[in-house]
């Protein structure tokens, strides 16, 4: 059954656009997306300088579960010249260089912690929080099944944001802060960030988003915020172990770690976990859901 399951779904989606290429080219103003610089990789997946934008028709791809990739624009960024920006622009200026004396020993934790954290470190959460709310091997495989759709569908919607907002990196930004227009935003062109910057933008943060999206549908399947559990990082900074009261807390930390990193501007994490929420709520309501004689049942409706 489950080849089964597993071959319909391969041909349902062999023209999904996941393998189509769509060219995409840098633009070079203040705010434009730029290929980024790594100069002194600072963990073990050593990500080479000035890379090429990654999948810059990913946000064209069929999604799983919504019935489009811009289901929930996210609100646009702070224009480079608003109060909003100056803050953004600050914080992860001095929490998310790669020498700082203002971030904390348990900030840097939480970069190190999370940065391959999506998706498989949420699909890892979801498997410790089954087994310790006692479901069973049929339970257990749907509730990580939705957090995956959702997840899926998150970076699909996320990446859709991220090539029409085009907003450029944080170590970019920094480097030609004298060049935005803005006069509080001191540039330094020598800054670095602590870990490596994915090669796509800024706007919004599909770490944050799969990890709104994950910890929503949690929150959904079993009804409250307040589930504990017990987290180990994998790859690259493998066996970091943290702790969690609530499924928010952890995918707000989630979101923060991108600004301690140094890869995010705030608003990209604030709104992509916003997204990310939204999609979960929806996955949970319209996917997997029981089916009849009749077909099957979406929002109430056959």
């Amino acid at each position: 059954m489950g080849q089964a399951a597993a071959a319909a779904i391969l041909a349902e989606r062999q023209d999904d656009w996941a393998a189509t290429v769509v060219s995409y080219t840098p633009g070079t103003g203040p705010g434009d997306w730029q290929p980024t610089p790594n100069p002194s990789p600072a963990d073990p997946s050593g990500a080479a300088d000035l890379l090429p934008a990654v999948l810059p028709g990913w946000g064209q791809v069929i999604p799983f579960v919504l019935p489009s990739s811009h289901r929930f624009p996210p609100a646009d960024p702070p224009a480079l010249t608003s109060e909003a920006y100056t803050r953004d622009y600050r914080e992860v200026q001095v929490l998310g260089a790669k020498v700082s004396t203002l971030r904390t020993r348990d900030q840097e934790a939480i970069a190190r912690f999370w940065f391959g954290s999506s998706p498989v470190g949420w699909s890892q959460i979801t498997r410790t929080i089954a087994a310790d709310r006692g479901l069973d091997a049929w339970e257990g495989a749907q509730v990580l099944a939705l957090v995956n759709l959702a997840m899926a569908d998150g970076v699909i919607a996320g990446f859709d944001t991220k090539y029409q907002v085009n907003r450029w990196r944080p170590i970019t930004a920094i480097r030609a802060g004298d060049t935005d227009g803005n006069e509080e935003t001191v540039g330094d062109p020598m800054w670095e960030n602590l870990l490596n910057t994915p090669a796509h933008p800024d706007y919004v943060s599909t770490h944050a988003v799969q990890g709104g999206a994950a910890s929503e549908v949690l929150r959904q399947v079993f009804g409250t915020d307040q589930v504990a559990f017990t987290a180990t990082s994998g790859a690259p900074f493998a066996g970091l172990t943290r702790t969690f009261s609530r499924l928010s807390e952890a995918a707000q930390e989630n979101a923060d770690s991108r600004v301690y990193a140094g890869v995010h501007f705030r608003s990209a994490t604030t709104n992509g976990l916003t997204l990310g929420r939204q999609v979960g709520r929806f996955t949970v309501k319209h996917a997997l859901r029981p089916v009849t004689e009749e077909g099957p049942i979406v929002d109430g409706r056959q």
